[in-house]
Parts: structure tokens; sequence; C-alpha cells
């Protein structure tokens, strides 16, 4: 098995998840956008609006971020180091000491059930976008949880007691349905809030008449949920404003931008669009464009299943589940295979290496893969992708032509 070691080992193969809608560059070379046709007439497009850099300091602080071009100075100058973020985001960390000033940064954040957009604005300009695939079909494994467990106490082998008073819910408890998507939302915040100096955070509080809708009596666990992400935004910020939805939908006309109806679709304009013109109010930036758009979703393997479900011929059960694969490999390692970048799912006995694509789809392409043929990056816990976002478009504006 061949392997990377060492500081910055991320990066050997990592620039291609950065493309040129980045800012980091035009396929032509430069670096200024192009007008098109649904930019606003006597628009003048100008290298500001361009994609920035996100900047830390030396102990980790985030700072307002900077040009590409200044960004591949610093890193030439040895004054900074590239580095990636969990969530896929390039950016540098200074290698001394700088000035610590900041403008206002507002998080926006337009919540649902399977589906969120997220952004961070300032007040010259957008400056992340992304899309949130939330954790899905917790419930029906813990079903198969309990199921599984329930019929292990009927098998002539060692098992625990049934155990019948250890179910009081403590203090704070919430469904494990709704923490799973608590927590994953809370972790894309927390890892933009180290990159970004976010000093509010913008909500569109999702409301739900509990009486009227016959389908409301489960609703109660989301408004935990919900409670929780606005006690963590209030100690993490120490500013929450929350608006209702009619107020985003005024918001997003008040800016011109258009919305799909289709709620899968991995674009800006599908979540993260709301989320842009709420926290570009907060701020009041006139005019949005999109440098960099991305999609997080939670890799999800299961971890401790001993075995199938059903049984073999002559009564074996095949293994399932775990972390661990074959040859020092585990689910969610990022390997080069083939001078591609893939993603480890698991083994098959005496075949081969399971490999998945880099995306957030996560389907399987071979299950024959040599493990000599495989080179490991890194361990992943959070897949993105970053579809090309309408860099070159104003996809909003507020008032008349800016």
């Amino acid at each position: 098995m061949q392997s990377r070691s060492g500081e910055g080992y991320k990066n050997v193969r990592m620039h291609v998840l950065v493309p040129t809608s980045s800012g980091f560059g035009r396929s032509d070379g430069s670096t200024e956008p192009k007008p098109s046709i649904a930019t606003p007439r006597d628009t003048k497009l100008r290298k500001e609006h361009e994609y920035r850099v996100p900047v830390v300091s030396v102990d980790g602080n985030p700072l307002m971020p900077t040009t590409p071009a200044k960004a591949r100075k610093l890193i030439k100058g040895k004054q900074a180091i590239g580095k990636w973020s969990k969530l896929g985001i390039f950016y540098i960390q200074m290698q001394r000491p700088v000035g610590d000033r900041t403008q206002e940064v507002a998080f926006g954040l337009d919540p649902g059930s399977k589906f969120e957009g997220v952004a961070v604005v300032s007040k010259e300009k957008v400056l992340q976008t992304g899309m949130n695939i939330l954790p899905k079909g917790i419930v029906k494994k813990l079903e198969q949880k309990r199921r599984q467990r329930r019929f292990r106490r009927y098998r002539k082998t060692w098992r625990r007691p049934a155990r019948f008073d250890n179910r009081t819910r403590a203090e704070g408890w919430i469904a494990p349905s709704q923490k799973a998507k608590v927590d994953f939302r809370l972790k894309i915040i927390e890892e933009l809030k180290k990159l970004y100096p976010i000093t509010k955070a913008v909500v569109e509080d999702v409301r739900f008449n509990h009486y009227k809708k016959r389908w409301g009596k489960h609703f109660s666990t989301v408004e935990i949920g919900k409670k929780r992400t606005y006690d963590k935004l209030i100690e993490w910020f120490g500013e929450v404003r929350l608006i209702s939805g009619v107020e985003t939908g005024e918001i997003r006309k008040e800016y011109r931008a258009k919305k799909v109806s289709e709620k899968r679709e991995k674009s800006v304009y599908s979540h993260a669009i709301d989320a842009v013109v709420i926290a570009a109010k907060e701020t009041g930036l006139g005019l949005l464009m999109i440098p960099s758009f991305f999609i997080w979703r939670r890799y999800q393997y299961p971890r401790r299943q001993l075995h199938k479900s059903q049984f073999k011929k002559g009564g074996i059960r095949r293994r399932e589940g775990g972390s661990n694969s074959m040859e020092g490999f585990r689910k969610g390692d990022v390997v080069l295979y083939r001078g591609e970048l893939a993603r480890g799912g698991g083994y098959r006995e005496g075949i081969g290496l399971s490999l998945h694509q880099f995306d957030t789809d996560n389907k399987r392409f071979t299950q024959r893969a040599k493990p000599s043929d495989c080179i490991r990056l890194f361990n992943q816990k959070i897949m993105y992708e970053q579809p090309i976002p309408p860099t070159t478009e104003v996809v909003g504006f507020l008032g008349g032509a800016p």
C-alpha cells in the first residue's frame, strides 16, 4: 500500500477540487468576470466581485478574505501556507502576525427538513454559499437495530439480560433523527465560522401550526431542534435575527432574485439564494454575485452491525458494516485511483476494494480495485462537491441598475 504523509499531503492532488470558477483564474487566464445577458444594463463588473480566499491568523482566528492573486503572492513569499478545510474550501494561514481588523459579516441560513441553504455575506460581496443535504434514514436504522437486538435474545447464545428501567430521557433529550440533522447543521456552521469573521446570524424561522395540521403531532421534535440551533448560534455570534418565510419572499423580490421550485436541484437557486438575500439585506449589500457554491453531505456508513440479517446457505451470516476495510484502508478514505479521486466504501473478501465516485452521490463504480493501485490521502467525514456557480452572472440586485 502506498501512502502520503507530512504537512500539506492533502494538497498533492487536491488542486482539482478548485475549478477556474473559484476565482483562481478563468480558462483564458483572466480573473476579470465577463458580463452576461443576466447582467443589468450599465453594470460594471469589477475585480472586487471575484472569489475571495479565506484567511486565518497565526492563532487560527478568521480574518477578512483576500484576493487569489494576493494569496498566491503570500504563499510564494512564505508569509502564508495554503490549507484545505473539512468542507473542501481552500484557505491560507498567515505565518506572521497581521492586523485583525474585520468588517461586518453575516451568516444566512435557510433551514429545511431535507435540504438547507447557507451563505456568508459581507457588506461588499458574497463570500461563500452552500447547500446542505441533511442525514436521512436514521429511524429505519434504529428500528433495524432494535429488531436484531430482540432476535438475539431468542438465540441459544450469550446475551446481556433485558433491561427496562434505563429508558428515562435526560433533560434536553432530542429525537435521534432530529439530532443527526441538528448536529450536521451546526458542524457546517462551525467550520465556516473558523474561516470567516462572522459577527451575526440571520435565520428563516420555519413555523408550523400544530393544532390545525393533522400531521403536526410529531413536529415537536423539530421545535426542540430549532431551539438547540438558535441557542448555539447565540452562543457563537451573540446576535441572531429570525425572519419569516413571507419576509424572505419579499426580500427575494426586492433583490429581483429568482428561485427554482425543484428543491433537489443542486444549484444556488434552490435553497442558497434565500440564505444569500436575507444575509445581504442584513449587511446592506446591493449587488449579488455568487463566486463559490458548495454542496455538503455527511458520510453515513454502518459502524457496529456484526453480520447480514439474512443467512447464507449452511446457516452462515456474512459480515456487514464496520469502519475497517482491508490493507490499511478504511471506509470514507479519499484515495487516488489511476489518477482520479475516489472514496473507499469497503471490501469484498478475496476480490478487492470497493470505490465510489468523489461527489455527494457517492455511487460505486468498482468492487475490484487493487490496494496497490490506490494511494490513500485522508479520511473524510463530510462529502462535498463544487458545481460551477454562476460567477459571471448577477443573481440579484437591489433597486435599479447598480
